[in-house]
């Protein structure tokens, strides 16, 4: 136990000199800094980063930088298709980093074109004799509406 105490107290002492003696050595540098730029990203604004090559001090600076670009996302298209009992998903990708969006798209109605009162796809029966009230086609309509702008401000 006595060995583990002095062991440690050394290596504490150690790095305590080596900690002032780089303190001592960096307020002593005359620093001569080198910068590399550093281009705006999606995310990231633009960055100078300068070294002091004699001491190895280094900082970041931000206020020349261009501002982040954002990104440049292309067409969606189709993960997972729609159908008749699932929802689907659309994805899309940025041209310049690779990040992704997806976006859920609505259910399809069932179809029948066999005139069979089965859907094709599902085979759910379907129940033909409904009324379908102005009321229903107001709503749907106005569904139809916001789905449309969705996926153009989307």
């Amino acid at each position: 136990m006595k060995t583990i105490r002095k062991t440690l107290s050394i290596i504490l002492a150690v790095m305590m000199l080596l900690s002032v003696s780089a303190f001592a050595a960096s307020a002593e540098c005359q620093h001569e800094y080198e910068g590399t730029n550093f281009a705006p990203d999606c995310v990231d604004s633009g960055y100078t980063f300068y070294v002091c090559y004699l001491c190895g001090d280094s900082y970041y600076d931000y206020s020349d930088g261009a501002p982040a670009l954002g990104h440049s996302y292309g067409s969606w298209y189709p993960v997972d298709e729609a159908t008749c009992t699932l929802e689907g998903h659309d994805k899309r990708d940025c041209l310049r980093c690779g990040a992704s969006e997806i976006k859920t798209t609505s259910v399809l109605a069932h179809v029948d074109i066999n005139k069979d009162n089965h859907c094709d796809d599902c085979g759910k029966e379907l129940d033909t004799n409904f009324k379908v009230s102005p009321f229903d086609w107001l709503v749907a309509f106005f569904k139809a509406i916001a789905q449309f702008f969705r996926d153009i401000f989307a």
